[in-house]
């Protein structure tokens, strides 16, 4: 089986998919690192040189590639991958695809104090940080909503969060599986 996380920069996607692919013994795979690894530079450093258009054509084939093989894995996207390139559309019916989401003040509260680089938010704080999140959360939200599931992660903590995706994923597996 693979399990496809997507949501929004800050939903908590990586942390997600490390607690998700631990539980249910699982390759863990975050497509941005793979990324990285695959083509030997940072996801930073390919918006710049391909701009983002030629990002998300690198992302789409990397991501195809994943979802071809064979092997089950937890596999955790960037926030714009299920936006472009018909990737939503891709990944449906080839595993369980679940919708991370939080409102944009949460988010954008969690990306305010990350150290993780954002190409698409470099230099915007506070309220442009906000307006950021807000109006480019409500373009991608017809693509994530296509999930299979919708699974908050406003309120409480990665952990509980992901103990909590753990038993929905479980439950989803028992029900398909009868």
């Amino acid at each position: 089986m693979k399990i496809v996380l997507l949501g929004y920069m800050g939903s908590g996607k990586s942390a997600m998919g490390r607690i998700v692919s631990s539980a249910f013994s699982m390759r863990g795979i975050d497509l941005d690192s793979y990324i990285e690894k695959v083509e030997g530079m940072s996801v930073p450093d390919i918006f710049r040189q391909y701009g983002e258009g030629g990002f998300r054509q690198i992302e789409s084939f990397h991501l195809h590639t994943l979802m071809e093989n064979d092997e089950d894995f937890v596999l955790s996207l960037g926030g714009g991958t299920p936006c472009f390139c018909g990737n939503m559309d891709y990944i449906k019916g080839k595993g369980v695809s679940v919708y991370l989401c939080a409102s944009p003040i949460v988010l954008a509260q969690r990306l305010a104090v990350s150290s993780n680089p954002r190409p698409l938010i470099q230099g915007k704080t506070g309220d442009e940080l906000l307006e950021y999140v807000h109006q480019s959360l409500s373009q991608r939200e017809q693509f994530y909503s296509k999930a299979d599931h919708v699974f908050s992660v406003e309120t409480l903590s990665i952990e509980e969060s992901g103990r909590l995706l753990v038993d929905m994923i479980k439950n989803e597996i028992l029900i398909n599986n009868k």
